[in-house]
């Protein structure tokens, strides 16, 4: 391992510290860690990084422990039934830990850009384009492009609407890896699919936060899917 990539680690772990401090006091995640509280405090406030070792320890602790937890507990249903995320457009954080997550999930998948819808899914996306170090593509529900990939999908039946995605963004080498935040019906990710076969390019797989029910396997079965498809949660 070189450096970079150790500095990394470290740098991931002080992030995680940070999340989770938002819900623990440093008294409490001195508790967890076995670790003075002082020396977490240091972490958190970027004055030093942990060493290597620590660093694999904290990340551990907290994929074990808080993120499921952490997402559990954000996630609000409505009386309706509505599903509110909301929460993963401004916790800057927790989308640094998902993508980290996301990356770990797909290291043996080849990805040359991400393609997102907007808007929800833009905030997760940006992220991973960040830790994948590849472009994002967002397709658009308004028509703002000369040359377009259009693909329809079903809202609430019988309302019909369009994504629009430019036709430069997506080449018939690329490896396309499918965000988005959530997945409930599957009809966007659907579409998302579609364009992705319009331009020639080659699915690399599917990644959600949330899950609801069996969406994304349905998905897959259905579409006849070989590629990797990860959610992390299921509601």
């Amino acid at each position: 391992m070189n450096k970079l990539s150790e500095t990394k680690i470290k740098m991931y772990s002080v992030e995680i510290l940070s999340e989770v401090k938002k819900r623990l006091t440093y008294e409490e995640l001195s508790k967890e860690l076995s670790l003075p509280a002082p020396v977490i405090s240091r972490y958190v406030k970027g004055h030093v990084l942990p060493n290597l070792e620590r660093a694999e320890k904290i990340i551990k602790w907290f994929e074990d422990n808080y993120f499921k937890k952490i997402l559990r507990d954000e996630i609000y249903v409505g009386r309706d039934g509505v599903i509110d995320v909301s929460f993963l457009t401004y916790d800057t954080i927790l989308q640094r830990v998902i993508a980290e997550h996301a990356l770990s999930y797909f290291k043996d998948v080849k990805v040359t850009k991400i393609l997102t819808v907007e808007t929800n899914g833009i905030p997760i996306a940006i992220q991973l384009g960040n830790v994948f170090g590849v472009d994002v593509v967002i397709a658009r529900k308004e028509r703002l492009f000369e040359k377009y990939y259009e693909e329809k999908y079903s809202v609430i039946p019988p309302l019909i609407k369009s994504f629009y995605v430019p036709r430069s963004s997506l080449k018939k080498n690329d490896q396309i890896l499918i965000v988005d935040d959530l997945i409930r019906t599957g009809n966007t990710i659907k579409a998302l699919v579609s364009i992705v076969n319009k331009s020639g390019a080659k699915l690399a797989g599917i990644f959600t936060v949330i899950e609801v029910g069996n969406a994304l396997s349905s998905l897959k079965d259905g579409l006849k899917i070989g590629v990797p498809t990860i959610s992390i949660l299921s509601k």
